[in-house]
């Protein structure tokens, strides 16, 4: 049986955004004067340390910026396109996430815990270590992306799409799996719950039952 493939709505971009000269003043400006960002393209921008708290973006794509460990807590993206980006090791827990896509980013042991991520697409990310405890997915299709490591406990999946994902010794602990499409993503080592109530209901092909059977104190011979 193939796997259908999940459509997630794509940002809603104007066909000229305004370039900013200065991204990482005008993110600051914006910040400090709770004002929203929109409508405009952020090239090339270095950041570190910077606390962006509460910041309101809405139809903004930012292509080849880095922000290492800088504060994105309680942020809102709606309509934001992410490409080629650095969020390693930054925080952006509690964050809401609408229409947004995720391209060639990279977020080493970034935080995303508790955050809401709807109509989400990801593409050939760098997840690994990541924190996305307690985040809910609605709507989300993650392709080619490495989450070795990360931890995806107390989540909630609604509509979510995985295809080719590194989810080696990744942490499930009390997430449901049930209805979540498995095949053709590297699930060794996965952690859950000592009843291994997590994987009810989830689809798996005969080389992943292998693995998931060792889970389960099984010997296959």
């Amino acid at each position: 049986m193939e796997k259908k493939s999940l459509k997630t709505a794509p940002p809603v971009l104007s066909a000229s955004l305004r370039e900013i000269e200065d991204g990482l003043a005008f993110l600051q400006d914006a910040r400090r004067e709770d004002m929203l960002v929109e409508q405009c393209r952020i090239r090339g921008l270095t950041a570190e340390n910077e606390d962006f708290y509460k910041l309101n973006l809405e139809g903004v794509v930012f292509e080849n910026c880095t922000f290492f460990h800088c504060n994105f807590e309680k942020a809102s993206f709606i309509d934001v396109q992410f490409r080629n980006c650095d969020f390693s090791n930054s925080v952006l827990d509690d964050c809401y996430f609408n229409r947004c896509e995720f391209l060639f980013v990279k977020g080493v042991g970034a935080d995303f815990h508790e955050s809401l991520l709807k109509e989400t697409r990801w593409e050939e990310c760098s997840l690994s270590f990541a924190n996305f405890s307690g985040s809910r997915w609605e709507s989300a299709s993650l392709a080619g992306c490495d989450m070795q490591e990360s931890y995806l406990a107390d989540c909630r999946f609604k509509k979510v799409e995985w295809k080719d994902l590194n989810l080696k010794r990744a942490s499930f602990f009390h997430t449901s799996l049930k209805g979540m499409d498995l095949r053709g993503n590297d699930v060794e080592g996965i952690i859950v719950s000592e009843e291994k109530n997590e994987l009810r209901g989830a689809v798996a092909d005969i080389y992943q039952a292998a693995d998931l059977a060792k889970l389960m104190g099984i010997v296959i011979k």
